[in-house]
């Protein structure tokens, strides 16, 4: 038991507000939230019950060999390795060698530098020749390392259960190259989405070699706006290039730009200049968010309504006929519940910043709403200025619903599936396992063998991109080289290779390709593509933005037919499908860095959630009810010693169910459901199998991103969830410190009002309260100047058994985080877990208080009040 402390009473600034909470069973004083303080670890903690060696040994398996266990299997590249006779050159043992690198993800890629030692790769950082990231990197980035370690990873080529070696499997593109030749008729891929001019490239000459062949694309989740929009507002297949540095006021409509759309460290970072203020008289921008989800991005708003996706359309509307001065929407917004007071200040505030403001909406919202956002950042004078378009290739590619048709008319006689996982993530009314049944043959390329795999007779195994030569395209079009780190392991193919056999290349070389791309790109030169592989990217490859203007004739195409606005009630839920802030789609379930990483916002590990309301939590009979005096054990706690026991729902959406554990999570519209993508994986390694529920499985083709009919029945059973937001808590201290911008205007020094330091009542007792009128110099000079005095012999001991140092060094370190511009994204945890080789434990060993990570992202929610009402709590 630890030793439990009588803090200070609070200050009257603290009993006013804003109250800080992480939890309903914190903010109510539920009883089992207070036992759970009175335990410095959770129950359990003295012991290794529940551990199963086993079990343990599986989910560490990656970390072992990226530790270097088991890598007998890593190999330089054959053609840089040199006898160590003499020393190679520039390699010193024990030091790191860096390469120019970039993670490809959908229609975009991430310029990274990669770590090696020896030849093997360990860790992954930010590329610093990429300006607009400035070194930075993402939190799937940081962990993508780990995937190629991944001892579950498929580890050969096979047909029918029977391995094939490289011979075979050159015989067998070869053979479906001349089968399909001159006409292609019977032949179909499925691919994912892709930002590499190579295989642009290469899908190009198929389509010359086999001009009936039906080429698709897939991606589950969309995370740029639709060219449709782009062509009924502007006449041109562009797409937007949000400068957010350049905004001084900022409306995002349901779009998480810190997450789920294409860019987002792109934008984070270009947010974020907008958001640092060193001294008093810096500008600051300023962040409305209308949104149904509660998301990084909303937890970094100024001013948040929450909103059903599918009522989006209805106040975008309601504020185009505010900025443009029309009534040409109003049938649109017909029906829209809420304050018109905040549509009419956040048009007023957005007018008074014309051509220093921005309107961007979220990329699954339906063409009608980018239209009107196009119209209203037009109106504003915001186009080329703080949104720039460019232009984009015309979309080629024929769509996952138009290959299921030529499917079910046996049209499709060899299917060439390209990575996704469709058997897992496609639409539930296409019914996709039967249609790839029914296919007489089946070519899976795929880095693990997955759902799709287990329906293919033949699968190729893919190399991860530590172990590919290849290219891509940032967000805004520089083009980036994929280097290998190492030689592809289990002699895994590229993409671009297999794509280049099928087109009958005399030089199927990955790298050899990539060089024949750059050379129409530049001089031509060795020296050319030496400068693009050293420096990581191609100077002045980016796509240049070109003019547009908005055409209003020709957008009102876009309105022949709406959406019908549909009122929400609890016989009536929305359903939202969001990316996960881990999983993503689903690709990187096996990965247990990820698995592990709290989600930033709900806090969950190892698992997800169908996510509700306090509102709704409610209505369903599953809101915690309090520390008010029971006679007897009524109370329903959410959370109970660190553990979350949540109420297991069944979610219907158009006749199909779900069935999952109900967490109630602040900052929800009423009554969305939100259903994280990316879990509930049946066919995965042992990290991925068993976490969480798939939420594809009521997912429609009409309907990618929301839905409206659902319904929740609480089945009355229970599921334990990992969930570390009760694991700590401030207790008091004041760790958190933050104020709108007015009183930082009034005080910039307002921290240091915020009554005692953030240990200071166990370390120093109550000498270390602020005494009436004391200045902050004499505060400190008390304290911390290293200048016992009569009154202060020494610095004070309080209830610790710590005794504070005088900080009088010459060196002394000290962090602090900018809230303003941190996000919340995680990425720092699993770097550092990345740096340090920090193991994963496990989801048992979670629920028990035993995380490993060495740095932690604590959520709090207030709302500037003691009560949170807006929260719904």
């Amino acid at each position: 038991m630890k030793r439990k402390f009588d803090h200070p009473a609070p200050t009257p600034r603290a009993l006013a507000g804003p109250n800080y909470w992480r939890s309903l069973d914190e903010f109510s004083g539920a009883p089992g939230f207070k036992a759970h303080l009175e335990r410095e670890f959770p129950a359990g903690a003295s012991s290794l019950e529940g551990v199963d060696r086993r079990q343990f040994m599986k989910i560490m398996a990656a970390s072992f060999a990226l530790g270097g266990v088991g890598l007998a299997g890593c190999r330089r590249p054959e053609m840089n390795i040199l006898p160590y006779g003499r020393s190679v050159e520039y390699t010193v043992p024990g030091l790191p060698l860096y390469f120019a690198t970039a993670m490809p993800l959908r229609k975009s890629a991430l310029p990274l530098l990669a770590e090696t030692h020896q030849g093997r790769p360990t860790k992954v950082e930010g590329n610093p020749s990429y300006a607009p990231h400035g070194g930075a990197s993402s939190l799937l980035a940081q962990a993508s390392v780990l995937d190629l370690y991944d001892p579950e990873r498929a580890t050969g080529h096979t047909k029918d259960g029977r391995a094939l070696d490289a011979a075979a499997v050159n015989d067998l593109l070869a053979s479906i190259h001349q089968a399909y030749a001159g006409n292609g008729e019977g032949l179909a891929f499925l691919a994912d989405e892709s930002a590499s001019p190579t295989r642009a490239r290469l899908v190009a000459q198929l389509r010359q070699k086999f001009p009936r062949a039906l080429w698709a694309e897939y991606e589950p989740v969309q995370d740029e706006p639709p060219v449709q929009a782009a062509l009924a507002s502007f006449g041109r297949s562009v797409k937007p290039l949000y400068r957010f540095a350049k905004a001084d006021r900022i409306l995002s409509i349901d779009a998480d730009f810190f997450h789920a759309e294409a860019g987002s460290l792109y934008y984070a970072r270009d947010f974020a200049k907008g958001r640092r203020v060193a001294k008093k008289d810096d500008p600051m921008n300023r962040l409305y968010v209308v949104e149904s989800a509660f998301t990084l991005t909303g937890s970094m708003a100024d001013h948040r309504l929450r909103l059903a996706s599918s009522h989006m359309l209805a106040f975008t509307a309601a504020l185009a006929n505010t900025i443009l001065g029309t009534e040409m929407f109003a049938p649109l917004a017909q029906g829209l519940d809420l304050n018109p007071a905040w549509i009419a200040e956040c048009a007023k505030d957005l007018v008074g910043h014309a051509g220093k403001c921005l309107v961007v909406a979220g990329a699954h919202q339906p063409v009608q709403v980018h239209v009107l956002v196009n119209a209203i950042n037009a109106k504003l004078g915001n186009l080329g200025r703080t949104v720039d378009f460019v232009e984009i290739a015309p979309a080629g590619a024929s769509t996952l619903a138009a290959l299921a048709t030529a499917i079910k008319g046996r049209a499709v006689k060899t299917l060439v599936i390209l990575g996704g996982n469709p058997a897992y993530n496609a639409p539930a009314d296409l019914d996709w396992v039967a249609l790839q049944q029914s296919v007489p043959q089946v070519v899976r390329y795929g880095y693990y063998r997955d759902e799709t795999s287990a329906h293919a007779g033949i699968h190729l195994t893919a190399t991860h991109y530590l172990a590919s030569s290849g290219d891509a395209r940032t967000v805004d079009g520089t083009i980036v080289p994929v280097q290998p780190m190492i030689l592809p392991l289990f002699n895994g193919l590229t993409e671009v290779e297999l794509l280049a056999r099928l087109a009958g290349e005399e030089n199927p070389d990955p790298y050899a390709q990539v060089y024949t791309t750059l050379a129409h790109l530049t001089d031509g030169s060795k020296k050319a593509f030496e400068k693009f592989l050293h420096d990581g990217l191609l100077e002045g490859s980016a796509y240049p933005p070109v003019p547009v203007a908005f055409d209003p004739q020709r957008s009102a195409s876009a309105f022949a037919k709406n959406p019908a606005f549909v009122p929400l009630s609890l016989s009536n839920l929305e359903v939202r499908f969001a990316t996960d802030h881990k999983m993503d789609d689903g690709r990187f379930a096996n990965n247990g860095w990820l698995q592990e990483c709290p989600d930033p916002i709900t806090k969950i590990s190892w698992d997800n959630a169908i996510l509700v309301s306090p509102r709704l939590g409610k209505l369903l009979g599953i809101a915690p009810r309090g520390s008010q005096p029971q006679v007897a054990r009524v109370e329903e706690n959410e959370f109970d010693t660190g553990k979350e026991y949540a109420h297991l729902g069944e979610l219907t959406v158009d006749g199909r169910k779900i069935v999952g554990p109900l967490h109630i999570q602040p900052g929800l519209s009423n009554f969305t459901v939100v259903l994280p993508l990316g879990y509930g994986r049946s066919v995965t390694g042992h990290v991925g199998t068993g976490a969480g529920f798939n939420a594809y499985a009521v997912r429609r083709s009409d309907a990618p991103g929301f839905a409206t009919g659902a319904s929740i029945r609480v089945t009355g059973r229970r599921q334990k969830l990992a969930n570390v937001q009760e694991h700590w808590s401030m207790e008091g201290r004041d760790i958190v410190r933050e104020a709108n911008l007015t009183e930082f205007d009034a005080n910039p020094h307002f921290a240091a009002s915020f009554g005692m330091e953030s240990h200071t009542p166990p370390n120093l007792g109550t000498e270390g309260e602020r005494r009436p009128g004391e200045t902050d110099a004499a505060y400190l000079a008390r304290l911390h100047g290293g200048n016992p005095t009569a009154e202060q012999p020494s610095l004070p001991r309080g209830n610790s058994l710590y005794e504070t140092p005088n900080f009088d060094g010459l060196h002394q370190w000290g962090m602090s985080i900018d809230l303003n511009t941190c996000i919340g994204c995680n990425a720092c945890v699993v770097a550092c877990q990345a740096e340090n080789n920090i193991p994963i434990v496990g989801r048992e060993q979670v629920a028990r208080g035993r995380e490993m990570h060495w740095i932690r992202l604590d959520r709090y929610y207030s709302d500037g009040k003691a009560d949170a009402a807006p929260f719904g709590a």
